[in-house]
């Protein structure tokens, strides 16, 4: 069963302090060795010597067995062949070395007696990794034998070549199973051969959990550990790459700290409170990018010690997905890092198979682990998790972390004017506000300009990030004096303007934002026939209203892979949200058009985008503006969605010659008068195309090195049709 967020609860505030009991499941018990007077070690990494020599010693023991028994030694002159091999193999006691095998026993005896006296002195001092190790698994004796067996010639290069010896293949260094007979001694009562098994099954400590990986090796099976293990046992930290697509993180704020609703804080420690030690936590974590997501686990991790690893699905190979993210899971368990995986929700619905993989892995995954996702994807995971959504942060909670986050890090206070200008004009997220500030602080150390300017800069830098990959920044803005406009569409346009201008009024002032059942973001659609200003007018409205213009470009947006489209347009729409920018939908039709009947999976796909899009539009709380010259090929559901339709004309006789006397500068050198009302009651062209006239005319003029005429205008206006394939200047250019 998913935990929601309980209702509200003055006890709330006390819970972050309850965490460490909440977790302590996932803790293991201390060890109690009792009082010693042996010398401690002074490092972890001279603890880890005395373990390699006790190997060695062990493999040399073995050896000198094998000598002493005739299972390695030389074929006797005039005997049977391998007569003492055999021998050796059945039990029968050769003799053939038994000062060697003396020796081999004082010494591992002694080196084993020290090992253990100065352990016990050493972890009163001395944190050792491999004894914490043990205990973070719950491994037992054998266990530990194994482990340590398994990594030693990968820590110590003398005991691969025992290794070699010992097997009698030279060259042979893996620890096999058959090596581990001669190696690991069973504890007192209890048969070797079944310890070993118990200990290698699939479900053991060692195995399930990932410390050490079963290969078949020519006709045994060797034991292989990661390389993130050996660093462990060597007491050497990975810092931030675990793995080829894992990072590990550190908490850089308190459980207390943490921008989040309390009813959030205290789901997430009721459930972990509850849970049963033998099925270990799974948390989902849903809001938008940059709401804090992986600082909020970091920040519950930290307070039991642990790290968290980030593990990014979208980085990992297409082809055995479930069994790359398996890997990184071990080795951000081996790291003793809680794993918080981001990406899953970029997984093919359709793709059944990888799903039911993918849930399998997280499954079986011993420890707990956290999901990073979106508010509205659906997670391959089983039901009972712990499940809670960051919301977005309103405009005051946004200004107040604004101000938190200046101020941890030296940087001038702004007063609340500007905190309240960045708080309305960019909608980020905790997680983003902290990242911007970051930035903006090693800017200006380096950057003498006002910080208010800085932090804007930066903040429109990332967002610019989000959408340069598949949008098209637009600089060139119209204005007023630019567009000619009949009264009606400057009405309109005003409208729409105001709109977005007033909508805290309205909304939140006025209260009709709890009259409302979808997003309040603001839609429009322009349509006409082609160069009649709509793309102009859209420009107009970014300039009017400071935001920035961003052009999608369709061929960047759509993508061959199934679920590719509707990830590229949930990342325009999320960063719009963000970054209050005005998106452009240039010819719409293309991205808008009308579902069709299912005939072939091409068009399942073709609707499942549009669904996506009208589902979207519906929780949009940015501003988009789309064009096209075909209004009839847009589907209905997007038309009932939008906020405003405007029609933008063919230009009038009035308005055509008012566009040719705004397309020619005042400053432009004139042969006489110029008659624009000639020029537009004899040619019939809308604003676009009296644009590429009045320019192509000033070129002609410029290599004529005469002032521009109404020749010139003319003469543009035939090439202008002439190039088009018009066999008549007379009628309309489309």
């Amino acid at each position: 069963m998913v935990a929601q967020p309980p209702a509200g609860d003055p006890a709330t505030d006390a819970l972050p302090d309850a965490l460490p009991i909440a977790l302590a499941a996932y803790e293991p018990p201390a060890i109690d060795l009792g009082p010693c007077e042996a010398e401690p070690y002074a490092s972890a990494g001279q603890h880890l010597a005395a373990l390699l020599d006790v190997v060695a010693a062990r493999t040399a023991l073995a050896i000198a067995e094998a000598w002493h028994s005739g299972r390695t030694s030389h074929d006797v002159d005039g005997g049977l062949p391998c007569e003492r091999e055999v021998l050796g193999l059945l039990g029968e006691d050769v003799g053939l070395a038994a000062d060697a095998l003396d020796r081999a026993r004082l010494r591992l005896a002694a080196l084993a007696a020290r090992l253990a006296a100065r352990t016990r002195a050493t972890l009163e001092h001395v944190r050792l990794p491999f004894v914490d190790l043990a205990r973070e698994f719950c491994l037992s004796p054998v266990a530990t034998q194994i482990i340590i067996c398994a990594a030693a010639p990968r820590l110590r290069g003398r005991i691969a070549r025992l290794y070699g010896v010992l097997a009698g293949l030279a060259g042979r260094s893996a620890c096999t199973d058959h090596l581990l007979e001669a190696l690991v001694e069973a504890e007192a009562g209890h048969e070797l051969d079944s310890a070993l098994a118990r200990e290698l099954a699939p479900d053991a400590p060692l195995v399930r959990c990932g410390l050490v990986a079963i290969e078949p090796h020519a006709d045994r099976l060797a034991l292989v550990v990661d390389d993130v293990l050996v660093d462990r046992l060597r007491d050497v930290h990975r810092a931030v790459e675990i793995g080829p697509v894992t990072t590990r993180r550190l908490a850089d704020r308190s459980f207390a700290e943490i921008v989040a609703p309390a009813a959030v804080k205290r789901a997430l420690l009721l459930g972990l409170a509850d849970r049963d030690p033998a099925r270990p936590a799974r948390i989902v974590v849903r809001g938008r990018r940059g709401s804090g997501r992986h600082t909020l686990v970091a920040a519950l991790a930290a307070q039991v010690g642990r790290s968290i690893a980030c593990v990014d699905v979208a980085r990992l190979p297409r082809q055995q997905l479930a069994r790359a993210l398996a890997v990184e899971l071990v080795r951000a368990n081996l790291a003793s890092a809680i794993p918080v995986i981001s990406g899953l929700d970029g997984l093919d619905p359709s793709d059944a198979d990888t799903r039911r993989h993918v849930a399998d892995v997280l499954r079986r995954h011993p420890g707990p682990l956290a999901v990073r996702t979106s508010p509205e994807s659906d997670m391959p995971l089983d039901p009972e998790r712990i499940d809670v959504t960051l919301p977005a942060l309103t405009a005051t909670e946004r200004a107040a972390t604004w101000r938190d986050s200046l101020t941890q890090r030296g940087l001038p206070a702004l007063d609340d004017t500007a905190l309240d200008s960045l708080a309305v004009r960019f909608r980020f997220g905790a997680g983003t506000i902290h990242s911007v500030a970051e930035q903006a602080c090693r800017r200006a150390l380096r950057d003498d300009a006002p910080i208010a300017t800085i932090i804007d800069d930066v903040a429109r830098r990332h967002v610019a990030g989000r959408l340069e990959k598949v949008a098209t920044h637009i600089t060139r803005l119209a204005d007023w004096d630019q567009v000619t406009l009949v009264d009606d569409m400057r009405d309109s346009v005003r409208e729409l303007i105001g709109r977005m201008a007033c909508q805290r009024q309205v909304y939140d002032d006025w209260g009709y934002d709890r009259r409302l059942q979808t997003a309040r973001g603001l839609t429009a659609l322009f349509y006409g026939p082609p160069g009649t200003g709509k793309t102009l007018v859209a420009g107009l409205i970014g300039r009017e209203l400071r935001l920035d213009v961003w052009r999608i470009d369709l061929a960047r947006i759509m993508s061959k892979w199934i679920g590719e489209t509707e990830k590229h347009l949930a990342e325009v729409f999320d960063a719009a949200e963000e970054g209050q920018v005005l998106l452009l939908f240039d010819e719409a039709d293309s991205l808008f058009g009308k579902r069709s009947e299912v005939k072939s999976s091409n068009d399942r796909y073709a609707n499942l985008e549009v669904n996506y899009l009208l589902q979207r539009l519906d929780t949009f709380e940015g501003v988009a503006i789309m064009t096209t010259n075909l209004e009839g090929s847009i589907d209905p559901a997007f038309k009932r969605r939008l906020s405003m339709r405007l029609y933008f004309p063919f230009p009038d006789e009035e308005q055509r010659s008012q566009l040719w006397a705004a397309h020619v500068p005042a400053n432009v050198p004139r042969a006489g008068s110029l008659d624009f009302n000639e020029l537009a009651r004899r040619y019939p062209l809308s604003g676009g195309y009296i644009r590429n006239s009045a320019l192509r005319a000033a070129f002609l003029a410029a290599q004529e090195r005469r002032p521009l005429g109404q020749d010139h205008l003319m003469r543009a206006v035939q090439l202008e049709y002439r190039e088009l394939g018009k066999l008549s200047s007379s009628g309309r250019m489309e």
